[in-house]
């Protein structure tokens, strides 16, 4: 009898156990909850179907530094650099969508160290896209920002508007650099997206989306890379724009060039006096 129960026993803790583990899935930004009406907002309160793990994790360090030294190497060699055209700060996070439903993807912050565009850098589908704004745009979305906040909390957001309301807040001029790889993004291309919002499975989220810009340095390159860039389309909870905003804002952007000013200054040739 005594055996049977502690058989019982440790058959039920494993139970929890595992329920517990399953329940506790890695997901870095749930999605938001809209309760505009009460009935949708159930049916949705199990959130999405995301496949975050490998996107979000950090990258395993299981290949040794010089084997990563020579891959990197390899890949200068025969593509073209970036890894001086930006500052890299932290990473945030984005999502995505495709035919399997919603992804979660890293994103690292950076500005150019030429005109100061900023922006974010992250794995869109099978390329490697840099999403950059000039201070006029990034007040702009910024604005849109506020403007989405503001709907959501006074509930004004549309569950089914389709281009009216994936076009809610305006069109925004941003470039794209974009590769293969993050340390190499030769094509380049500048054009206009579009600001708003979109819900997917019963949640809302802001999107800035774009039709394909022209590739710019096709001619130079050739027939080894695109002519233009893919349809682009980045979804937001109100935690990753948060995240977003407070790096764009001119605070914070003014403070990074700054430091690489007083950086660039500080690494000026030696004088000597004789």
């Amino acid at each position: 009898m005594k055996k049977t129960s502690m058989i019982c026993l440790l058959a039920g803790a494993l139970t929890l156990f595992i329920t517990s583990c399953s329940s506790t899935k890695n997901v870095q930004s749930a999605p938001d909850t809209y309760e505009d009406t009460p009935a949708i907002a159930e049916e949705s309160s199990d959130g999405l179907e995301e496949d975050n793990g490998s996107e979000i994790k950090s990258k395993s360090d299981s290949k040794s530094t010089s084997a990563k030294k020579k891959k990197n190497a390899i890949a200068e060699f025969f593509t073209f650099g970036n890894k001086d055209d930006y500052a890299k700060y932290y990473d945030i996070s984005i999502y995505e969508k495709d035919i399997t439903g919603m992804k979660e993807r890293r994103a690292t912050t950076l500005i150019r160290t030429d005109d100061y565009m900023a922006g974010w850098g992250s794995y869109y589908s099978l390329a490697y896209y840099i999403v950059q704004f000039d201070a006029t745009a990034r007040k702009q979305l910024i604005s849109a920002i506020n403007a989405y906040n503001t709907d959501f909390e006074e509930k004004n957001l549309k569950r089914k508007g389709g281009k009216k309301t994936e076009r809610a807040y305006g069109k925004i001029s941003y470039r794209l650099d974009w590769g293969t790889i993050s340390h190499s993004t030769p094509n380049m291309g500048t054009g206009e997206g579009y600001m708003g919002y979109e819900f997917v499975k019963g949640s809302p989220y802001f999107t800035i989306r774009n039709y394909p810009f022209n590739n710019e340095h096709y001619d130079r390159i050739g027939d080894a890379t695109s002519r233009e860039s893919m349809v682009l389309v980045y979804y937001f909870t109100r935690a990753q724009l948060k995240e977003l905003a407070n790096f764009l804002s001119d605070e914070n952007i003014n403070q990074r060039i700054a430091e690489m000013s007083a950086n660039y200054v500080s690494s000026d040739s030696d004088e000597y006096l004789d």
